[in-house]
């Protein structure tokens, strides 16, 4: 309930974390935003202070703050229950009003509140900010509710139509370099050199852009002109490997996306950045005939050691396929699991070799999570319209890559023609297209 005598928005000092006092000291300023009173001015300028006092709580205080919007803010069932029966017992003249309120019943006081934000000095920047904040203190389970219409939210202010692609070089300004550093997620930048050889002439990097966030990036790919389809990830990031001809590329492989703002989390940049990216290549390099990829597998490894926990059949099926014993497989995989050098060892690397590809050919086209793939990337380029194209062993023998798939890595190809194709039938029944090469290892 609001008390008549409210505190000035200036006066919300709520230090780190929130006591009885400042939690009834934010509620009347919230509401006081939520309602509008006093007019739009006034109810932005109390969100900016809203917005000033969140930045300086701590996790337990951040987590105080959302779980307050989560069980005080959300939809009144009061209300929506009030609007239904409004509405069932409207005339065919108020039908119209009637939809209305039941449509504005079913906003939760909090979306008032987010709009608000939008318009103080870096609102948008401070939204993205605040999601990111809710993912990193919540437990799973915790204000899942709050945390999706929140992206909801952010979906709509990050539509593809309000962002720019930035084509960048080595000339782009410096501040955008030192982006690409930082946020690089899949194979880490190692020094100016190693950005400048991922810049120079055979390759190629975009990014997205808001015109809200001019000085920052929300995702960018890095692409590798090549002949063919690359199979490891050495030679396309190894400054010291000679660059090959631009002129004699026909294929255009995207080997590193990186999601630069964890706010933004599940919100659908990655597959609009490829598929514009596609389209700004066969405008610029006619020659550039295939698009693929050659993608980490980062789910690979754990589900073998799963397997090899459970003793699973998989490996008793794989084990005959190259006349082994289950139980010597298990052995040679653990031997692996546990030594980072594996692959200086024959006797392990003759024997892996048959059985790697093999496995997560089944790994990625048939371990599900629901109807979709378990692996995460293989989930993301299948949804985008991709088919599973090549596996390649020892592809990426790094520390990074051992962790991840001992050292497997994949293609998935791009073919215009079927992108839409390939992301409807993945979409509604789970299928996942892939190569004969494919088809042969399962």
């Amino acid at each position: 309930m609001i008390r008549n005598n409210r505190p000035a928005a200036s006066d919300l000092q709520l230090g780190s974390r929130l006591d009885n006092g400042g939690i009834e000291r934010l509620r009347v300023v919230i509401n006081d935003v939520v309602s509008g009173r006093g007019g739009e001015v006034a109810a932005r300028r109390r969100a900016e202070t809203i917005a000033e006092a969140f930045l300086g709580l701590d996790d337990v205080g951040k987590l105080q703050f959302f779980t307050l919007l989560d069980e005080h803010y959300g939809v009144d069932r009061g209300d929506v229950d009030a609007a239904v029966v409004r509405l069932g017992s409207a005339s065919e003249i108020d039908r119209s009003a009637a939809e209305r309120h039941l449509r504005t019943t079913l906003e939760p006081a909090r979306d008032r509140l987010f709009r608000r934000f939008l318009g103080v000095d870096s609102g948008l920047a401070f939204l993205v900010r605040l999601r990111a904040d809710l993912r990193s203190c919540r437990a799973s389970g915790q204000l899942v509710e709050l945390d999706q219409e929140l992206r909801g939210l952010l979906e709509q202010w990050f539509d593809v139509g309000l962002l720019t692609l930035e084509h960048i070089t080595w000339q782009s300004p410096a501040f955008l370099l030192e982006k690409l550093i930082d946020y690089e997620a899949v194979h880490e930048i190692a020094s100016w050199d190693d950005l400048r050889n991922r810049l120079g002439p055979d390759r190629r990097c975009f990014a997205f852009q808001h015109p809200a966030l001019p000085d920052d990036l929300l995702i960018f790919v890095e692409v590798a002109l090549t002949e063919g389809l690359a199979d490891n990830i050495v030679d396309l990031i190894d400054p010291s490997v000679p660059d090959p001809d631009p002129g004699r590329a026909d294929t255009a492989i995207f080997y590193s996306i990186s999601n630069c703002q964890d706010g933004l989390a599940g919100v659908r940049l990655g597959d609009f950045l490829i598929k514009r990216v596609v389209s700004q290549l066969q405008q610029e390099l006619p020659n550039i005939r295939g698009f693929a990829t050659l993608s980490p597998i980062p789910g690979f490894r754990p589900w073998l050691e799963e397997l090899i926990a459970q003793e699973s059949p998989i490996l008793a099926e794989a084990s005959v396929l190259e006349a082994n014993d289950p139980r010597e497989l298990g052995e040679l995989l653990n031997s692996a699991l546990v030594d980072d050098a594996w692959y200086s060892r024959p006797d392990l690397v003759n024997t892996l070799e048959a059985h790697l590809p093999r496995l997560c050919a089944v790994y990625l086209c048939e371990a599900r999570l629901g109807n979709r793939a378990l692996d995460p990337v293989a989930n993301f380029h299948l949804s985008n319209g991709a088919r599973v194209e090549r596996l390649h062993f020892l592809a990426n023998p790094a520390r990074i890559g051992q962790n991840r798939a001992l050292g497997m890595m994949v293609n998935y190809r791009y073919l215009p023609e079927q992108i839409e194709e390939n992301h409807d039938a993945y979409s509604r029944d789970g299928f996942v297209h892939r190569s004969s090469e494919i088809d042969a290892l399962l």
